[in-house]
Order: structure tokens, then sequence, then C-alpha cells
């Protein structure tokens, strides 16, 4: 008749792990075996779908691709932030300073002054406006009573 040892029995952790100076669990052991999952399959799903679109795109070298290869960008104009109006008039200050002829100088502020009052300034507003859709709707609404109602 044979008997089978307890360190050959199934279940039991490998003979290395079971030193006295092994603080290793049989749990362990078995967890290095796993393989690990592929780089594509740690990756969230839209992300993968952007890649999988974009290389579909660059393939068949369409306009999309070009676009949303500029819009990715974080320095695009999509991500920018528009200059506030004090830094605007600074600029404005700033390229009138680079012409010798007073004339020259004042058109350029002149220009400088009428964007901001007339161009920049209601831009601005409209992109406040249009910020929130709450906010759309009340500017709308405020504006249709104002033009039925004067």
């Amino acid at each position: 008749m044979t008997t089978v040892s307890d360190e050959a029995r199934e279940g039991s952790s490998p003979p290395a792990a079971q030193g006295l100076g092994s603080t290793a669990s049989p749990r362990a052991c078995a967890r290095k075996s796993i393989a690990l999952p592929s780089r594509t399959a740690l990756e969230p799903v839209t992300e993968r779908a952007r890649t999988a679109g974009k290389a579909v795109a660059v393939r068949t070298g369409t306009a999309a691709a070009r676009t949303a290869d500029y819009l990715d960008r974080p320095a695009s104009l999509a991500h920018a932030q528009p200059p506030t109006l004090a830094r605007a008039r600074e600029l404005h200050h700033e390229a009138a300073a680079r012409h010798d002829v007073p004339l020259l100088r004042f058109l350029r502020l002149a220009w400088g002054y009428f964007h901001l009052v007339f161009v920049k300034s209601v831009l601005n507003g409209l992109e406040w406006v249009t910020e929130t859709p709450l906010r759309f709707t009340a500017a709308v609404t405020v504006a249709a009573v104002v033009y039925f109602w004067s």
C-alpha cells in the first residue's frame, strides 16, 4: 500500500513556500502563474473606439482625420480660453507700439478700441449667454418679452 506525503497532496503550497523564512502564501504563488491582460484590454472602451476610428480615417485620408487630430491637441483653438478685456487691451497697445508713424499708431489703437467695445464685448456676452442651456433659455425668453411687449 502506498501513502502520499503531506507535501505532495493536491492543493498544498509548493515546498519552497513552506520554508521557515518564507512569508509567501499559496495564493501568491498561484497569482504569478496568471497571465496579465493585454494592453488594449486595460484601455477604456471609448479610447479604443477613438483610436480605431482615427486609424480608419487616416487610412482613408479623410478630412475628419485631420480635424480630429487638430481638435485633440491640448493647445488647439477648441481648448483655448479667450483673453480678458484687459489682456486684449494690452495686446492692442503692444501692436500699436510697433508702428513708428503716429498716424498708423493712432489708427491701430482706434481699431483696438473699436474691437474691444463693439466686437469682443458682444462675443463675450454671447459666449456667456450660451454657456448653459438654462441661461440661454432665460435670455431668449427675456428677448422675446422685450420684443413683443415693447
